[in-house]
């Protein structure tokens, strides 16, 4: 995966790159048809310099609008305004650099400046949206790219090898003891690695299928937990179509059970939570226990790879935040639908 330093390092080549190879041509073009002196050489490359700094106050207004997660038609709203307003901006600064090195109008005899300027803002839209496709195109990649490395690392995180340790440990002990409840815990574990297996080939998958994940991991703990592990769903209706990242919730609750029902003899309640208001999805997961520091041995995979994901699907509008309560810990995942 590309590094945000190596991003920010192969933009500014590009740029400079582009923007450098534009300016050259405009030398070599100029240059044939009137011979440019020294301030006005340093004029003609200063086109460069212009493009540069037009095109990254773009990069800058997309960036800081967080457009690049937004639908389809607000990016072509943005596009359509954000191409006429940079060649303007640039045909301008590109009259202004003529002007400083040669001293004089592009004006020549039986050319008005109108039709140099007409030609030249015509030139520069059709630059700008060159611009624009390159951008977006490469992000998209890089997006791609990102999303599914981050889905690989997913899988390797879910698969936690001391869940199937200690769910095998309780499959064989329930193996004589009640051979149909083993048959079901089977059944069960095998939807959960079948589900763990797949999710990677998609971004997101509907809430019902994360919450048929989460209550089939539930089952096998409850082998383990027995009366100490206490489940309170408050699943709010007809939102189960709504998409999430697979493997999300189920991390939530896999930690509740780590760093909270696991240290306390008596166990305790774990509350999972899923309501939609504001067009704004909000899963919760509230356990029994305190918020610890990291751990020597604990990576904090599950939980950085599912802020990840989110940055990557929905940018900075979702979030994932632990608060600690009043002997509680409460994790919550905001995604919005909108």
């Amino acid at each position: 995966m590309i590094s945000p330093s190596q991003k920010h390092r192969l933009y500014w080549i590009c740029q400079f790159s582009g923007w450098g190879f534009y300016a050259v041509i405009n030398f070599f073009l100029i240059n044939s048809y009137i011979r440019l002196n020294f301030s006005s050489t340093l004029g003609v490359l200063s086109y460069g310099l212009a493009g540069i700094l037009v095109t990254h106050l773009l990069r800058a207004h997309i960036r800081r609008s967080g457009l690049l997660s937004k639908p389809w038609r607000t990016i072509l709203v943005h596009t359509s305004i954000m191409i006429p307003t940079g060649a303007g901006v640039l045909t301008a600064l590109i009259q202004l650099c003529w002007y400083l090195g040669s001293g004089q109008s592009m004006a020549k005899p039986f050319v008005s400046l109108s039709s140099i300027i007409a030609g030249t803002f015509f030139n520069m839209n059709f630059l700008m949206l060159i611009w624009l496709l390159i951008y977006f195109t490469t992000h998209i990649v890089w997006r791609s790219i990102a999303l599914r490395e981050s889905q690989l690392i997913a899988l390797q995180a879910q698969i936690n090898p001391h869940f199937l340790f200690n769910s095998l440990n309780s499959l064989r002990g329930l193996i004589l003891e009640n051979p149909q409840a083993a048959q079901d815990a089977v059944t069960r574990l095998s939807q959960l690695m079948r589900y763990s297996l797949t999710q990677s080939r998609r971004p997101t998958v509907p809430l019902r299928e994360e919450l048929e994940a989460v209550r089939d991991y539930l089952a096998i703990e409850k082998m383990r937990f027995e009366d100490r592990l206490i489940i309170n769903w408050q699943i709010e209706p007809n939102i189960d179509h709504i998409e999430v990242p697979p493997m999300s919730l189920q991390t939530l609750v896999e930690n509740a059970l780590k760093h909270g029902i696991a240290h306390l003899p008596a166990g305790g309640e774990v509350t999972i939570t899923a309501t939609h208001t504001n067009q704004q999805l909000t899963l919760k997961v509230t356990n029994p226990g305190q918020l610890q520091p990291a751990q020597p041995n604990s990576t904090g995979t599950g939980l950085h790879n599912i802020r990840e994901r989110l940055s990557l699907l929905k940018g900075s509008q979702a979030s994932l935040s632990l608060k600690e309560l009043p002997g509680q810990v409460e994790a919550t995942i905001l995604i919005p639908t909108a």
